[in-house]
């Protein structure tokens, strides 16, 4: 046992303190607050530590107000006031360029959320049996155990409100939640997606197996509760790593939604990469394009494009752009809403974007990139070298990765700008727009 002070943050929120000259990681201990600490793991590099006795409070703790939280995985920051989540945010943008990719550069303040609580346009999830009681909830912390859970507060309350009606159903007609160890019962997952500005609805039901026992009176008693439900999907998914999965059983309505974001409407399937908090992902997107300073003269190309989120902003600018994505239902989902839209500047490709850029003789004033959480590969980052667009516009989920390709980029292009936006209040999570120029002196 150790009687200890958080000095500093990890990356996702636990607290650091210093013992025998190793950082200390404690869970539930803000920066200030003194208190005995077992010790539970003695790495290398690196001690893990629980509470056992915290010693004071620090000014920046407040009660979270999800009764879940210190069971469930979903949120790490809710005992932190959202003032100080912003901060700590913000820190980690500046601590990941500083020491991974020695860059000392201005770090705007980060653009916080006008809605910390229910901002999420997706839930999602598990079902389990208790018993005789069919539950459903989410993960465990670090486990497959799930958790009953009747309401989370980072989602759309409608979609809390018809997992809970779907629940009741299922459990009336005796459908009971597949357990891979007896491989037994029936449904897995159910996922609730909403149009934050459209309010259409899709509801999405996962199951181990084909079939859908009282399919017609489950529908009805839904569609009758929640008459807002614009389409209901059956998804038989035995995947056991995957959620959704690839063939769609529409049993009510059209089977997708659309949204709105700054005037361009999107057609969203279940498959659909469409971001879960459109109210900020319009301030994520305008800071990208405002950043970009696209011109009508501008040829810009949107690697990993998904559904053409990102493309269609910048085609309002821009005399052309050309977006490439991996995944082909993702291209076809892109040309579609640029047909929904009446973008006739848009060209969408299915092709890898790290070989796209090593094969391509097109030429681009601007590249963006909104690249998954481990970032780009080393073959896209030396062709963007060679390519040399006048800016790049890249976006990020993940302050260690944009570092450390920042740190292979800062030989050819000026970090210009770097602004933090808060997509996903109450975790650890943090977008980052950052704007790079290319250096005129090479």
């Amino acid at each position: 046992m150790i009687k200890a002070k958080a000095v500093d943050y990890a990356h996702d929120g636990r607290g650091v303190v210093k013992y025998e000259g190793k950082p200390v990681f404690v869970p539930d201990l803000l920066i200030g607050e003194e208190a005995n600490i077992e010790i539970v793991s003695d790495r290398k590099s690196y001690m893990l530590g629980v509470v056992k006795e915290r010693l004071n409070d620090s000014e920046f703790r407040i009660k979270p107000v999800c009764p879940y939280f210190d069971m469930c995985g979903g949120c790490q920051l809710q005992h932190m006031s959202y003032e100080h989540q912003l901060e700590m945010k913000t820190n980690r943008v500046s601590h990941a360029l500083n020491h991974i990719a020695k860059l000392y550069v201005q770090v705007d303040d980060i653009k916080p959320s006008s809605v910390p609580l229910h901002y999420r346009n997706k839930i999602q999830m598990a079902f389990a049996n208790e018993g005789k009681k069919l539950i459903c909830g989410f993960y465990q912390a670090k486990s497959k155990k799930v958790i009953d859970i009747d309401h989370c507060y980072i989602e759309h309350e409608e979609g809390n409100q018809i997992i809970q009606s779907l629940r009741s159903l299922l459990e009336s007609y005796n459908l009971r939640a597949f357990d891979p160890r007896t491989n037994q019962g029936w449904i897995k997952h159910a996922i609730v997606k909403k149009g934050i500005y459209s309010k259409e609805l899709m509801l999405i039901i996962v199951s181990q197996y084909e079939g859908f026992k009282k399919e017609a009176q489950i529908v009805a008693a839904l569609v009758k509760k929640h008459p807002e439900l614009t389409t209901i999907i059956h998804q038989a998914n035995p995947s056991s790593y995957k959620v959704i999965g690839t063939v769609d059983r529409v049993i009510y309505g059209k089977g997708y939604i659309k949204d709105d974001i700054d005037g361009l409407t999107f057609r969203i399937k279940p498959q659909s990469f469409y971001q879960v908090n459109p109210v900020q992902a319009h301030d994520l997107y305008s800071k990208a394009i405002e950043l970009a300073q696209i011109t009508t003269n501008d040829q810009v190309l949107d690697a990993y494009c998904g559904v053409g989120t990102i493309s269609l902003f910048a085609a309002k600018y821009a005399k052309h752009v050309t977006g490439i994505d991996i995944v082909s239902d993702a291209i076809k989902d892109a040309q579609a809403n640029a047909d929904l839209n009446y973008m006739k500047n848009t060209t969408f490709k299915c092709v890898d974007a790290t070989e796209y850029m090593k094969e391509t003789n097109d030429v681009y004033d601007i590249v963006i990139v909104d690249p998954p959480r481990d970032g780009l590969q080393q073959p896209f980052i030396d062709a963007l070298k060679v390519m040399r667009p006048k800016k790049f516009v890249y976006i990020s989920c993940e302050p260690s990765s944009l570092a450390r390709d920042l740190k292979q980029l800062k030989d050819t292009y000026h970090v210009n700008k770097v602004t933090p936006v808060d997509m996903f209040s109450q975790t650890y999570h943090v977008e980052t727009v950052t704007l790079l120029i290319l250096k005129e002196d090479r």
